[in-house]
C-alpha cells in the first residue's frame, strides 16, 4: 500500500517541485512549459475520470477507487522524478542539454501516462475478453512433464501496448508469461508453456494476471484475473526393497514358517499350479490373493491370513503458512514409501489396508482403504487427497480395538510416543534426506547484476525483495526441522527407516535401525 500512494502522488510532486523551484529565465523550458502544461492537464483529466469509474464501480468490483489512478510503474516513476532533477540541475548549473533531458522525460511521462488512461484502463474494455486455460494432461502421474494451454480472444490492445499475462499453476511451480503485441489486438491466440514435472496433489491453480502495459514500460494498466484450472496429480509409488521383514516371521510368503518346528515337521511349501496337479489340493485363499492358482505340497500347514494396517502419519501443525518446500517435499514421499509399502505386501499375498487422514464430505477424518494388487486407483485417489493437518491424531488413526487384532505399521517423519507403545512397527522417512536445501541466499552488489543490464530485477529494490523472501524460506525451513526432527534412535531400535537406494529416490531401501 506505501508503494501505491508513493506512485500516485509521483504524478504530482516532482512536477510541482520543477514548477516551483526552476528560474524563470531558463529559455528553453520557458518555451516548452506551455506544451508540459498541456499534457499535465490532459494527463490529470484522465485519470480523474478513471477514477470516478472506479469509484462508481466500487460495489460491483470490490476494488479500491485508486486502483484507476495507480498507472506508473518503477519505470515511471523514476522517470518524473529524474526529469525533474535535470530541471533543478540545469537550473543551478545552467547546463542546457539538462533540461532538455528533464523536458523530455517529464512530457513523455506525461503523454504515455495519458494515453494508457484513456486507451487502456477501464473494466469496459474486458467485458468481451475470454480467456480459456487448460493444464494438460488434466490427470497424470507425480513426475509427469505438464503443459499450460492458453487461449485468448476479444483483448482490444491498443497501438504502443502489448498485453502481459503471468500466473502460477501450482505452488512451488514455475511461473509462467506470457506478452502479446498490438498485432493481435481482439484475435484469437493460443499460447502453451511448460510447467516441468507434477506435483502430486489436486490442483486448483489460481487465476492468471493480466494487465497492459506500454512499450516502454513507463505505464501499466490495472490488473485483472482470469483463467483458473484444475488439474490432478497421482502420487508415484516407490519400488521398495526387502519389505517382507516389516513382517517378522509371520506366515504369509511363499514358505509357510510354523512359530514352532519339529524335527520331523520338515519343510512347508506351497507352488504355482502345474497342469497334472490333484485339483484337490489348491490352496482357494492363496490363489484368491495371488490372483493365480496355488497348489499346497503334501507335507504343507496353511499359514495365517495376515492383515496389515498401514497407517500414514500426516498430523503436523503449523505447517500451512510456511514458505519452505521441505514440508511439501517430506509429505510426497511420506506418501510414496506409504504406497510403495502397501503395493508390494499386496503383491506378495498380504491383506494391507491403507490408513490415514484425509478430508470427507468437508471434514478431515480417517480414512481406510483396502489395498488390491491389480487394482490400485481408488489408493492412489487417497494419497493424491493428502495433505498435513492437525485435527486427526495418530493414536485416532491406530485405533484402540485394531491395534490389538491385527499388524500396524506407521509411515511417518517423526516417531513419537502413542497410547499403544510395542504393538506398532515403525517406518521412518528422514526430514534431513527427502529434502533438498532452499536457494541460496542472493548478494547485494552495487558493482555486479545478476540479470542481463536492463532487466528491472537488477533493481536494488527487487533484490532486497528477493533476500527477503529466501531469508523467510529459511527460517521457516529451521521451524519444520525442529518441528519433524528426533534424536531418540535408541527407543526405536529394530524399527526401519526408508532411504533411497543408490541415490534413486524412485527405489527405497529399508534398514533396521541399530
Amino acid at each position: 500500500m506505501p508503494g501505491r500512494w508513493f506512485r500516485i502522488a509521483s504524478l504530482i510532486v516532482p512536477s510541482a517541485i520543477a514548477a516551483k523551484f526552476v528560474r524563470a529565465d531558463e529559455r528553453i523550458l520557458h518555451e516548452v512549459a506551455p506544451v508540459l502544461i498541456m499534457l499535465w492537464i490532459l494527463m490529470a483529466g484522465v485519470l480523474m475520470m478513471r477514477y470516478v469509474e472506479t469509484r462508481e464501480l466500487r460495489r460491483r468490483t470490490m476494488a479500491s477507487p485508486w486502483v484507476g489512478i495507480d498507472v506508473l510503474t518503477s519505470t515511471g516513476v523514476s522517470m518524473l522524478w529524474l526529469g525533474a532533477g535535470a530541471l533543478l540541475l540545469a537550473g543551478k548549473t545552467g547546463w542546457a542539454s539538462l533540461s532538455v533531458v528533464g523536458i523530455l522525460g517529464l512530457g513523455t511521462t506525461y503523454l504515455v501516462t495519458a494515453w494508457t488512461g484513456l486507451m487502456a484502463c477501464g473494466y469496459d474494455r474486458w467485458r468481451s475478453a475470454r480467456v480459456d486455460r487448460a493444464i494438460v494432461p488434466q490427470v497424470t502421474t507425480e513426475g509427469e512433464a505438464l503443459r499450460e494451454e492458453l487461449k485468448i480472444s476479444g483483448i482490444p490492445i491498443p497501438a504502443g501496448m502489448r498485453l502481459f499475462i503471468s500466473g502460477t499453476a501450482m505452488k512451488h511451480g514455475v511461473t509462467s508469461r506470457y506478452v502479446v503485441g498490438a498485432e493481435s489486438s481482439r484475435a484469437e491466440v493460443a499460447l502453451s508453456s511448460d510447467l516441468g514435472p507434477g506435483l502430486r496433489g489436486e490442483h486448483d491453480a489460481p487465476p492468471m494476471q493480466i494487465w497492459l502495459g506500454d512499450v516502454f514500460g513507463i505505464t501499466r494498466s490495472p490488473i485483472i484475473e482470469g483463467g483458473e484450472a484444475t488439474f490432478s496429480v497421482l502420487p508415484r509409488p516407490a519400488a521398495i526393497e526387502n519389505a517382507k521383514k516389516l513382517l517378522g516371521s509371520g506366515g504369509d510368503a511363499a514358505v509357510a514358517s510354523p512359530a514352532q518346528q519339529l524335527p520331523s515337521e520338515g519343510t512347508f511349501r506351497i507352488r504355482e499350479y502345474v497342469p497334472g496337479d490333484d485339483t484337490r489340493r489348491i490352496h482357494w485363499v492363496r490363489s484368491a490373493q495371488q490372483d493365480q492358482l496355488i497348489m499346497r505340497l503334501p507335507d504343507e500347514i496353511p499359514p495365517a491370513d495376515p492383515v496389515v494396517r498401514l497407517i500414514l502419519d500426516n498430523e503436523l501443525p503449523v505447517v500451512e503458512p510456511m514458505t519452505s518446500r521441505a514440508p511439501d517435499e517430506l509429505l510426497d514421499a511420506l506418501v510414496r514409501v506409504w504406497l510403495g509399502i502397501g503395493k508390494s505386501l499386496a503383491a506378495a499375498g498380504t491383506r494391507v489396508v491403507l490408513v490415514t487422514a484425509v478430508e470427507h464430505n468437508g471434514k478431515l477424518r480417517r480414512v481406510e482403504r483396502t489395498l488390491f494388487p491389480r487394482s490400485a486407483h481408488e489408493a492412489l485417489r487417497v494419497g493424491m487427497r493428502v495433505t498435513w493437518q492437525d485435527q486427526v491424531s495418530l493414536d485416532t488413526l491406530t485405533g484402540k480395538r485394531e491395534a490389538k487384532q491385527m499388524k500396524q505399521i506407521v509411515v511417518t517423519g517423526r516417531p513419537r510416543r502413542t497410547h499403544h507403545g510395542e504393538d506398532l512397527s515403525w517406518v521412518v522417512v528422514p526430514e534431513g534426506v527427502w529434502t533438498t536445501p532452499e536457494p541460496t541466499l542472493p548478494e547485494i552488489s552495487a558493482t555486479t547484476h545478476p540479470f542481463p543490464s536492463g532487466a528491472p530485477e537488477n533493481r536494488s529494490a527487487e533484490r532486497v525483495q528477493e533476500r527477503k523472501r529466501i531469508e523467510k524460506m529459511w527460517q521457516d525451513r529451521m521451524l519444520f526441522t525442529h518441528l519433524v526432527g528426533w534424536t531418540d534412535w535408541s527407543r526405536y531400535s529394530g524399527h526401519h527407516v526408508a532411504r533411497p537406494a543408490m541415490g534413486d529416490q524412485s527405489r527405497i531401501t529399508l534398514g533396521a535401525i541399530p
